[in-house]
């Protein structure tokens, strides 16, 4: 793990809200365009990461489906069990830095958290956090700097979590395809070549506009769902149990108990919106447990855990499961 060069995400942040929206295949291409410029030893698939890495830390919103982003609205929102911290996530324009930085002048406190991910990733833009004594002036904070007051996006959202469900009914693959099918079996689950696809389960496969798409078969009907979704409900379907996929571990310390950290398999990932809940309980990305490939979320309390756990129709396993 590697310390990133914070002004490579913040730039490519400012750049993707000044452009305010457009198609995820050109943002990419940007992205990856600035990582080689500044000679960042970036892998395959580096752009993408970062773009999903933003989407979890409120900086944008991406309908992966259609192929398009938006630059997400300024937002100031408490953080759980924090000790008086909200992060201030969303745009950032230049004219909305130069009021942020206006505001640091006057008596704003704001500390700027960079995030360590691995040297092969493109970095991902400084979280920013404000100190706070009472929750009530974050409402004027908020307004002073022109963004959204929400009291705690994390246990707010988590309440509302939809339930798990496919997406709209979609076209079969076409003749000749090459498809892939989700194997669950696995030590890892990735997807494998199908030969036929006339079992229920999750698919991907290319169009013909050569757009990837994943897609859940189910009683001879075909349906839209994202990568994340799908394996969820495949786990559901098949009934595998326990169904304990997600797993959550106390911290240590004296009135800590309803906090701790949320386990999740690298083959059973969470998706978008509840990986953007669980993300900002920190507001930081999450860590990677490369030994037992696991990714681990750090100060979730426990009723947005379970909460999580319950919309993918899991229970919320321990440190025995």
């Amino acid at each position: 793990m590697t310390q990133p060069n914070a002004d490579v995400g913040g730039l490519l942040l400012r750049w993707a809200s000044e452009l305010g929206a457009g198609r995820l295949t050109d943002l990419k291409r940007g992205a990856t365009w600035l990582a080689r410029s500044e000679n960042l030893p970036v892998s395959h698939g580096a752009a993408g990461r970062w773009i999903r890495d933003c989407q979890s830390l409120g900086h944008l919103d991406v309908d992966w489906q259609s192929g398009f982003w938006s630059a997400a609205p300024g937002v100031l929102t408490r953080l759980p069990s924090a000790d008086g911290l909200a992060a201030l996530v969303g745009s950032r324009t230049a004219r909305f830095e130069e009021r942020v930085a206006q505001a640091e002048a006057e008596d704003i406190a704001l500390i700027r958290v960079p995030s360590s991910l691995p040297e092969t990733d493109i970095p991902v833009p400084d979280t920013w956090l404000l100190q706070y004594e009472n929750s009530r002036e974050l409402v004027s904070t908020a307004a002073g700097m022109g963004v959204v007051h929400s009291d705690c996006f994390a246990i707010q959202a988590a309440r509302w979590l939809p339930p798990l469900e496919p997406g709209p009914l979609a076209a079969p693959p076409a003749s000749g395809t090459a498809v892939e099918m989700y194997d669950l079996g696995l030590e890892r689950p990735t997807f494998v070549p199908a030969y036929h696809w006339e079992r229920e389960g999750l698919y991907r496969f290319r169009r013909a506009d050569r757009s990837l798409v994943c897609q859940i078969l189910r009683e001879g009907s075909w349906y839209a769902v994202s990568q994340e979704r799908g394996a969820y409900l495949e786990l559901d379907r098949q009934g595998i149990g326990p169904r304990k996929n997600l797993r959550w571990f106390q911290e240590a310390g004296r009135g800590r108990e309803r906090v701790g950290r949320l386990i999740v398999d690298w083959g059973k990932p969470l998706p978008d919106l509840q990986r953007r809940i669980a993300v900002m309980c920190t507001a930081l990305p999450p860590e990677f447990g490369r030994n037992y490939g696991t990714v681990n979320y750090c100060n979730v309390p426990r009723a947005v855990a379970e909460c999580i756990a319950r919309s993918l129709n899991q229970e919320l396993g321990d440190r025995e499961d």
